[in-house]
């Protein structure tokens, strides 16, 4: 088996999706023998069972939530360094970048080991991120200096990524022939999987099992869609007035706060804030309709796989990678569209029956195809390729 090094531009590990992937890849990974080590920020939590390299860390830089900032960008020549450090003292077979930044970095290590397998793991597009944070806007300088690096950066090495819609993108980028492999995502199976209305954890928070719930988790940022989520549950608690809203993540949960008192629903909405990775099993129990309100075109949605995995009946906006991962195994309404949206978060909670079926063809779907051990067999065969 291979020796990977990792590189994750990004305050691994704090409880959102990205982090979630890369943990989740390097578990299966290492089922399969591959010795791995991750470099990343000096920001973030420590894993059980992830060796961890860490660069220095300004003391004013905090941040753990997604998005571009300009500290990041001086963290790099910090996490390049670490890097070279690692690679010289592990000698890896593989070198495994996730994300742009990732690929910059690797860029850097082909000058000091050209022997070396490399790989780029991505997982959105540069352009779009920085578009969706209104970190540069669509007309200006910036935006034509970031897509031409976003086009150098897709040939530079193999790449891997996890939907169709990606692998369009790319097409985009460079034309049919880029080597690309879609190796899809995933979740955990074992750890996720239906279990009871958590009543103690229920009653802590103040949810009564006998009134309709729905649950989101994520980000909570304009770019996800929690304001139009949020308009939507306006709406839908006109029609049902014991609803009750269950939101799990972070940041800018006092924006949210004030959005919904503006809204007339702040008693009907409990901000739950960042959960513990390991502890969200006990959280989703507490709803089975969940909502992943997602605008982006081609972005993925790691949520998505929880909620299914949990045999939770899911409300998406209709996005060509929702289709893709929830099948017909989900209640899909106009992306966008907040009274849509309602309209179908008001059909699910009325349709117990319906909602049913549509988790039990979620979860079965989830141990099918998408569990973490296929993603791991699939980056497997990329390695195995690469080495040929």
């Amino acid at each position: 088996m291979a020796k990977i090094l990792m590189i994750a531009p990004t305050p691994f590990f704090a409880d959102r999706g990205c982090h979630t992937q890369i943990y989740e890849e390097i578990k299966s990974l290492q089922k399969l023998g591959h010795q791995i080590v991750l470099c990343t920020y000096g920001l973030g939590r420590d894993v059980p069972g992830v060796r961890t390299a860490r660069c220095l860390n300004f003391p004013w830089y905090r941040k753990l939530e997604a998005g571009p900032s300009f500290t990041k960008i001086l963290l790099l020549p910090l996490l390049t360094l670490t890097v070279l450090k690692t690679a010289f003292a592990f000698r890896p077979d593989i070198i495994h970048a996730h994300l742009h930044e990732g690929a910059c970095i690797a860029r850097v290590c082909k000058y000091f080991f050209r022997r070396k397998k490399y790989i780029f793991d991505m997982q959105g597009t540069l352009t779009g991120e920085l578009l969706q944070h209104k970190f540069i806007s669509q007309t200006g300088l910036p935006f034509r200096f970031y897509r031409f690096m976003e086009q150098r950066i897709a040939g530079w090495f193999p790449v891997i990524t996890q939907s169709e819609s990606m692998l369009g993108e790319l097409r985009l980028l460079k034309g049919d022939g880029v080597n690309a492999a879609n190796v899809k995502d995933g979740v955990d199976t074992e750890i996720f999987h239906p279990v009871p209305f958590d009543a103690g954890l229920g009653a802590r928070l103040g949810i009564d099992p006998e009134k309709p719930r729905i649950l989101f988790m994520g980000l909570l940022e304009e770019y996800q869609g929690v304001d139009i989520m949020l308009n939507a549950f306006a709406k839908a608690s006109l029609r049902m007035p014991d609803l009750q809203f269950i939101v799990i993540g972070y940041p800018n949960i006092g924006k949210y706060e004030g959005l919904c008192k503006s809204l007339g629903i702040s008693g009907k909405v409990k901000f739950l804030g960042r959960i513990k990775y390991q502890e969200l099993p006990s959280y989703l129990s507490l709803s089975r309709v969940a909502v992943a309100p997602k605008i982006a075109a081609t972005e993925g949605d790691g949520k998505i796989y929880n909620y299914m995995a949990m045999g939770m009946a899911t409300v998406a906006f209709d996005r060509s990678v929702s289709r893709e991962i929830l099948g017909d195994a989900a209640f899909f309404c106009r992306a966008g569209d907040a009274g849509d949206l309602a309209d179908k978060i008001v059909h699910a909670l009325s349709s117990p029956g319906e909602c049913e079926e549509k988790g039990r063809l979620a979860r079965d779907r989830a141990v099918k195809h998408l569990s973490w051990d296929a993603v791991g067999r699939r980056i497997d065969e990329v390695y195995r390729r690469l080495q040929q």
